[in-house]
């Protein structure tokens, strides 16, 4: 007997989630749109998230667990509760942030509606590890203009306040649309890569009701390696597991990987130009920086891996 397919699968990819995994779990399960499961992917944590997440499954059918024997990394993590998935619509979340009860309701309305939108997000507000309102987000009307370009520039350049994420990477996405970009590669910022991709094949639309709580707090994974990233790229090891100790250049893969989007994108040679002239922009406007940053920590990393061990006897 075959298994209905719901129209909505929200992934959950963890690695030791317990501080607010029950409370975002809570406010997905308590939205007024109910054709949805939950999908949970654990990097195999080692603290009680498993427990969380059993306890949910066994209470509540629309809720799916799997174990991963290793912890992969968040990248690949990503990718597997996508391909876990089979639904119509799809949306990542964090297991800390939070959704207001109509949020689906909301964004599968305008999915359902306008087959050009490939993304649904909405308005959002920061909260702290308590859960009270911080900050509040702004308008990102670029992403749902007709222009390409416009929507380009606008996804490459991250949104930052209070600091929150952009939102629209936990907006509701059409699947066939998201199966067309690269998903999260093994690499800082990869996100960006993924929201200008969906930004190539078609307008987002984000709905004004503020239904996104982002949450800010001080063991979130946006800070994981934030001074070592500087140092030693060890921030790359949190995206993938298996690049643990490589020498990579982070800020160059996410500019050719920019670039190769737009090459292989279905639009004009007009909008490819267009939009290949907003990437030079962004290299322009301080990022050429980071670029070469990445060729001096990524020197010290090979000198120091060419530096001989010292012994005692030394």
């Amino acid at each position: 007997m075959m298994t209905r397919v719901p129209k909505v699968t929200i992934g959950i990819p963890v690695y030791n989630g317990e501080n607010y995994l029950a409370d975002t779990l809570d406010s997905i399960l308590s939205q007024t749109f109910e054709d949805f499961e939950v999908l949970i992917t654990d990097n195999a944590s080692t603290d009680g998230t498993e427990a969380i997440c059993m306890a949910y499954a066994e209470r509540d059918p629309r809720v799916r667990y799997h174990r991963h024997p290793q912890n992969l990394g968040a990248a690949p993590n990503y990718n597997d509760v996508f391909h876990r998935s089979q639904s119509e619509y799809f949306k990542w979340s964090a297991h800390d942030d939070l959704i207001e009860p109509t949020f689906l309701a909301e964004c599968v309305s305008v999915l359902d509606t306008q087959p050009d939108v490939g993304v649904a997000f909405t308005m959002f507000d920061s909260i702290d590890s308590e859960g009270v309102r911080i900050d509040v987000g702004i308008p990102r009307p670029g992403l749902g203009s007709p222009d390409v370009s416009t929507r380009v520039r606008t996804a490459i350049y991250p949104y930052r306040q209070g600091g929150a994420s952009d939102a629209a990477i936990f907006g509701l996405m059409r699947r066939t649309t998201l199966d067309r970009t690269k998903l999260h590669g093994s690499y800082t910022g990869s996100d960006r890569t993924i929201l200008m991709e969906l930004a190539l094949l078609g307008p987002f639309f984000q709905v004004p009701e503020r239904l996104f709580l982002n949450r800010d707090h001080p063991s979130r994974s946006i800070r994981i390696g934030r001074g070592a990233n500087k140092r030693g790229h060890h921030r790359e090891a949190w995206f993938d597991t298996s690049r643990a100790g490589l020498i990579v250049f982070p800020n160059w893969r996410r500019l050719g990987e920019f670039i190769e989007a737009i090459l292989r994108a279905p639009i004009t040679a007009v909008d490819k130009s267009r939009s290949l002239r907003v990437v030079s922009g962004w290299v322009l406007r301080g990022n050429w920086r980071r670029l070469g940053n990445d060729v001096r920590v990524g020197i010290a990393a090979a000198a120091n891996q060419r530096r001989p061990s010292r012994t005692k006897a030394d």
